[in-house]
């Protein structure tokens, strides 16, 4: 009886805009051939699977990428050989080429069909049609300089038409800014998190004790900001991290911006009050303050 090769082999799930690039094997047995699967191979000896994958991702690719988070580790039997597969979470950081492979695919993630991939790699798909969260601190400048990109991003295509030309950018320069952010954490209790979904910078939310937004209130959590990019949303998202805060949870909205606030009823929410604010600039703040878990 004829023993199997076992093999330690790594992949890289890279998604962008909640895609994922899936890549079609031109070779190997009848599991694998005319296959997709994630990018990477073996790890050889002497290296760590973080840098088999680099390896890797370069040779089969000419991509240069940074490993993220370990996504799974599965083990897979096939007919000759018994494979240790991790999965990463990887960011390009370059542009690619296929090389060996005889097509690319980027494929929503809620639409991977299993029944196209390999059999080790197809393991790994139910959590990336489900949704993989995480949040992590904002901490570094990189981190603060991240949320304000998204911050541009979301808020101009989300209020432009219902906001006062210019009143976006000078909300970003007044709130958004990496040094405000860090002047906020230190001096008013504020918590930044960047939101990611399955690997990738998706958004970010921004909370302090409520008593810092209002004195009278005692307990609870103040939601001064909640961004998320479109490929995120109605994901789940909202609801993890809402049920990450200490009751109650209050929030602002745009008085005018109906879309929103019928979201944030549907996530439990009432209007508590209306709030007008000055910030300056000429602009003026026109929300309806609302609260959950009250």
């Amino acid at each position: 009886m004829l023993m199997k090769t076992h093999i330690n082999v790594v992949g890289a799930a890279i998604v962008k805009d909640g895609k994922l690039l899936a890549l079609r094997r031109a070779d190997g047995n009848e599991e694998v051939i005319h296959k997709f699967e994630f990018v990477g191979g073996k790890v050889e000896e002497g290296e760590t699977p973080e840098q088999a994958l680099i390896r890797e991702c370069r040779e089969e690719l000419s991509l240069d990428i940074e490993v993220g988070e370990l996504l799974n580790t599965i083990e897979y039997d096939y007919p000759n050989t018994a494979v240790c597969l991790s999965v990463y979470f990887a960011k390009p950081l370059s542009d690619y080429e296929l090389k060996e492979h005889e097509e690319e695919r980027w494929i929503d993630c809620e639409k991977l069909e299993p029944d196209e991939w390999a059999s080790a790699d197809k393991q790994f798909l139910g959590i990336l049609k489900k949704g993989y969260i995480k949040t992590q601190i904002a901490q570094s400048d990189e981190d603060f300089k991240l949320i304000n990109s998204i911050a541009g991003d979301v808020m101009h295509e989300a209020f432009d038409k219902i906001t006062a030309e210019g009143q976006i950018d000078y909300m970003i320069n007044l709130y958004l800014t990496p040094e405000a952010m860090k002047r906020n954490t230190s001096e008013k209790e504020y918590t930044y998190k960047l939101i990611y979904f399955n690997g990738e910078a998706a958004g970010f939310f921004a909370y302090c004790p409520a008593k810092r937004f209002q004195p009278s209130f005692e307990e609870g959590t103040f939601l001064s900001k909640l961004y998320i990019k479109k490929f995120a949303r109605g994901k789940k998202v909202t609801s993890n991290l809402l049920a990450s805060l200490n009751r109650p949870v209050y929030l602002t909205v745009k008085r005018d911006d109906v879309h929103s606030v019928n979201i944030f009823k549907h996530y439990g929410f009432k209007i508590a009050q209306s709030v007008t604010a000055d910030i300056g600039g000429g602009f003026v703040m026109d929300d309806f303050l609302m609260v959950h878990g009250k």
